[in-house]
């Protein structure tokens, strides 16, 4: 079995506005939110781990926290890990690197 993550190309940097997220697929089918913060782009999953919710479609950007709109939890973007009520479960992160201006995200692997 491979250890090692596949890498695939979303989107280009500039597509992602300071302070702004996206929903972008994985070639999985996987939906992970990409966020811009302080010249830095996050990703995690899309969903909210308490309820389900798209963070991209129905979550607001403050800094580094998003909070679902569904029952006010937050994450922290750059970490995953949950910083109001009621989320208590840790959203999956993903390494991003930008190599000549494309966002490029690492899953999968063992």
């Amino acid at each position: 079995m491979n250890s090692m993550a596949e890498t695939v190309a979303l989107c280009d940097a500039g597509d992602i506005a300071e302070g702004e997220m996206r929903a972008e697929f994985l070639p999985d089918g996987t939906v992970i939110a990409l966020y811009k913060v302080e010249g830095e782009i996050y990703a995690t999953d899309d969903a909210c781990t308490h309820g389900a919710a798209s963070l991209s479609e129905d979550g607001t950007l403050r800094g580094k926290v998003v909070e679902c709109s569904w029952h006010n939890g937050c994450f922290d973007v750059t970490t995953g890990e949950p910083c109001a009520s009621p989320c208590s479960v840790a959203l999956k992160t993903y390494p991003v690197t930008v190599v000549d201006g494309v966002v490029n995200v690492a899953y999968g692997g063992t």
